[in-house]
């Protein structure tokens, strides 16, 4: 039989394979708000899930495996506003940082009803602990090369503009179409709804959308941390079962939250903003971050909290960054080069030391 330790760093190497290239496949398609993105990526997930669900040929379906999926759609729904405040460089810094941190505090001092985690070098797993937060910071001071778009272009994963003119094109050709003689009212309608308005977070004030930014980057942390607590709580009541068994009740409470506000969004908001050459990078992009969040649990189950977790969370900045360097040329520029280079130097060693403290 296979050691569970290996298989745990089986886990998070396939996180972090996956979880550094879920994004690949959208990166040149237009996302605009992100709402539809997210719902289609949910349905790429549950594949996975169904896929789980048959590989282990045994599933549950836990209500609390409901409330971990929707923990973690609760903070992925933070990312718009938080990368319309204060960017996605400053973002992930603080919600990769308080998800570290907030995991690896959880399994280490036994928060919420989790059994503490014992490993057998302690100093060991604090210094492995610091160097992947050291490696984490680093990543902030990188300035990535962005190539000037045209206005048929569109961003990587969130676009911070309104809709595109392509998108409006399409909603005033079908009005158009369907209202016939109505030529005047299409027009003063076309007119109203090309019209920029700025959101809410766009209107406040820098001071405060800075500190909003930042507590909701935080709080999105937090959100990611705490997302496998109900796995580890099932777990520790069925310890021989296989983690597979809970990816499909955990997978649908991402699912089911991302339906839930999607339709509220629609309901609200008509037409709602959908872009069709999107869809299937978008399922596509849900099935690779599927498969990376079953790696992250096998690592998290058979590693625990302060093992696991922190490697399947931190190994995921290696490989998104190799494809900045190497494919998408972002990461250009001797300082730029250097500074990810001592960032993979911390985080090499941290993933090491922590797996040296078990």
């Amino acid at each position: 039989m296979v050691n569970p330790q290996v298989i745990g760093y089986i886990g998070a190497a396939v996180a972090s394979l996956f979880f550094g290239s879920n994004y690949v496949p959208v990166k040149n398609y237009p996302t605009g708000n992100g709402l539809a993105f997210t719902w289609v990526m949910s349905v790429g997930t549950l594949v996975v899930a169904y896929c789980a669900m048959f590989i282990s040929k045994d599933y549950i379906f836990d209500p609390w495996g409901l409330l971990g999926g929707t923990l973690w759609s609760i903070g992925n729904f933070c990312v718009i506003p938080i990368v319309k405040t204060i960017g996605i460089g400053l973002g992930l810094l603080l919600w990769c940082c308080s998800s570290i941190i907030t995991g690896y505090f959880t399994g280490k001092f036994g928060w919420f009803g989790l059994d503490k985690q014992s490993v057998s070098h302690p100093a060991l797993n604090w210094i492995g602990f610091a160097c992947i937060v050291a490696a984490v910071v680093f990543f902030f001071f990188i300035k990535p090369t962005i190539e000037e778009k045209d206005e048929h272009s569109y961003s990587s994963i969130v676009d911070d503009s309104e809709i595109g003119d392509g998108y409006n094109s399409s909603y005033n050709s079908i009005n158009n179409n369907n209202n016939g003689n109505n030529g005047g009212h299409n027009k003063r309608k076309s007119g109203a709804f090309n019209q920029p308005k700025k959101s809410i977070l766009e209107r406040m004030p820098p001071p405060y959308s800075t500190i909003f930014g930042i507590v909701l980057s935080v709080f999105s942390g937090i959100m990611y941390g705490v997302n496998m607590v109900p796995m580890q709580l099932w777990k520790q009541s069925n310890v021989d079962a296989s983690p597979l068994s809970f990816v499909f009740c955990h997978f649908s409470g991402i699912f089911l939250a991302n339906t839930a506000v999607f339709i509220v969004y629609s309901i609200i908001v008509r037409p709602p903003q959908i872009f069709p050459q999107t869809i299937f990078p978008s399922f596509f992009s849900g099935l690779l971050w599927g498969i990376a969040n079953v790696g992250l649990m096998v690592a998290t189950q058979n590693l625990g909290y302060t093992i696991g977790f922190p490697m399947g969370s931190g190994g995921p900045m290696i490989v998104s960054s190799l494809w900045s360097v190497f494919y998408f040329r972002e990461i250009q520029g001797v300082k730029n080069l250097l500074i990810l280079l001592i960032s993979f130097i911390f985080l090499g060693a941290g993933i090491t030391i922590l797996a040296l403290s078990s």
